[in-house]
């Protein structure tokens, strides 16, 4: 009977153990600032500005979610394909870029409720005639590389060019080099309005939500931008 009772509390303390070592430490180090990551090219969302802070919509709510937490915050800017993986591979809290949900995406990253609504949308020359998505085939596109709308041109029988950043392919429009950019409405509005007439966009091709994209072992961060986001401090 005591060698009954001896193995029910040996496992019992190593269920404890177990249950102790799948915490994350960084839930448990309430000084550790959280690691935010974002793809700071698309003005108004994330963007750097003249001083070189990086700056936006999407900043603020990444503040607003660490203060929700009484964490500090450490700022990182990568390319926008990098952001999923390093979610999925621990080295970042959570990150935010305009970023679509959904159903692939969410097998990596948790997401948290939509922060915004939008859609994609062709950016092209004015005067020139108005892109749709059923002539993609002969169009030469551009979009930022591992987004949803590289995806949906390729899947609607599309080329894409792909570019690293927004800049970079406006460029190429500006050159000739492509005839469109495909790409969510928001920071592509902006561009038209500030081109002075030399741009023009589409309707929707797409209606979309946006996400806060968390590390699946931060439970705590996802609470967070949750709660943040219910409060309306996304705006």
């Amino acid at each position: 009977m005591r060698i009954l009772s001896f193995l029910a509390l040996v496992a019992i303390v190593g269920c404890s153990d177990r249950s102790a070592q799948s915490v994350d430490p960084r839930i448990a180090d309430a000084s550790r600032p959280l690691v935010f990551i974002t793809n700071p090219t698309e003005p108004p969302t994330s963007y750097t500005n003249a001083s070189g802070e990086v700056v936006g919509t999407d900043i603020d709510l990444a503040r607003r979610i660490a203060a929700k937490m009484g964490r500090g915050l450490v700022v990182e800017k990568v390319r926008f394909p990098d952001i999923l993986p390093r979610l999925k591979a621990g080295t970042a809290d959570f990150g935010i870029a305009t970023i679509t949900i959904n159903e692939a995406r969410q097998r990596d990253v948790n997401f948290s409720a939509p922060y915004a609504f939008g859609g994609s949308c062709f950016l092209y020359r004015s005067g020139d005639p108005k892109p749709r998505m059923s002539q993609v085939d002969t169009l030469n596109v551009g979009v930022k590389t591992d987004t949803v709308q590289d995806f949906y041109i390729s899947c609607h029988g599309g080329d894409p060019l792909r570019y690293q950043n927004l800049e970079e392919a406006v460029a190429a429009l500006e050159s000739g080099e492509i005839d469109a950019i495909f790409l969510d409405d928001i920071p592509l509005k902006k561009l038209a309005e500030k081109s002075s007439g030399r741009f023009s966009i589409t309707p929707f091709e797409t209606r979309d939500g946006y996400g806060v994209a968390v590390d699946k072992r931060r439970p705590d961060v996802l609470a967070a931008a949750n709660a943040v986001i219910a409060e309306g401090g996304a705006k």
